[in-house]
């Protein structure tokens, strides 16, 4: 079992989230480990052509190089990020030096594309020439973004009002864990709610919730668990994760 715990800063409806290790750790706990599950458990496809593109040509850009973050209203267009605890973040690229760094990367890639097949969702590593997109950064530890949490960060953000999002996943999970986390953290940008389903996409956001080893899916009705503060979205209990990323992703 993997515990992912995403814990809360709230200001309004952004908030700081991360997660913390598979160590039984609380909610909240500003410390974490490192996911040990062996082996790479995300099909390798890359479904691009599962879907048409989303007509306003939003699409996910994954960041592996580094990137620069100023703490401003989250704009993946300009760099800023409303959630980083630091003036300016430099994240570093994702997992530097690894003699398999581009299989790794692939697998990633494949693996974001392979849990969103059937959605309209573009998953590119290219920055695109202009927005919307949602920008995932991938790289480095919590410290470098100025974050008690050691997983992952991204604004929570009810009604999808910001459309270029930025997140974060660090080095720190298991290489098949990662597609999860990332696919958690656009969901936690489209205003989702975490779950208590050990196999759903949003198992540990804001919640103590242990997800499964394996790909995690997304559920067309299932049941959330309310997060801190003013940062719980309304009309969320049962959610529709298939509706946020095939329809609500697009508009």
């Amino acid at each position: 079992m993997r515990l992912v715990v995403l814990a809360l800063v709230a200001a309004g409806c952004g908030a700081q989230l991360g997660s913390s290790s598979n160590t039984q750790e609380q909610i909240d706990a500003s410390t974490g480990g490192s996911n040990t599950q062996p082996g790479i458990d995300a099909p390798l496809t890359s479904p691009d052509a599962a879907a048409p593109a989303c007509p306003n040509n939003r699409v996910v850009y994954l960041s592996f190089e580094g990137e620069t973050l100023t703490n401003a209203a989250t704009d993946a267009t300009r760099n800023t990020a409303a959630w980083i605890g630091v003036a300016t973040a430099t994240v570093p690229a994702f997992r530097p030096g690894l003699a398999n760094r581009a299989t790794e990367i692939q697998t990633i890639v494949d693996g974001v594309k392979s849990r969103l097949a059937g959605t309209p969702i573009q998953v590119v590593t290219t920055r695109p020439a202009t927005g919307p997109y949602v920008m995932i950064v991938l790289g480095g530890t919590n410290q470098n973004v100025g974050s008690n949490y050691t997983y992952a960060t991204g604004d929570h953000d009810c009604g999808d009002t910001v459309k270029s999002d930025v997140g974060w996943v660090s080095d720190a999970p298991s290489l098949s864990y990662v597609p999860d986390l990332i696919v958690g953290t656009i969901g936690w940008g489209l205003g989702l709610q975490g779950t208590n389903d050990p196999g759903d996409c949003m198992c540990g956001w804001a919640n103590g919730c242990s997800s499964n080893p394996g790909a995690c899916s997304l559920s067309p009705s299932i049941a959330t668990t309310a997060s801190s503060g003013n940062t719980t979205c309304a009309g969320e209990n049962p959610q529709n994760e298939v509706a946020a990323f095939s329809t609500l992703f697009c508009q």
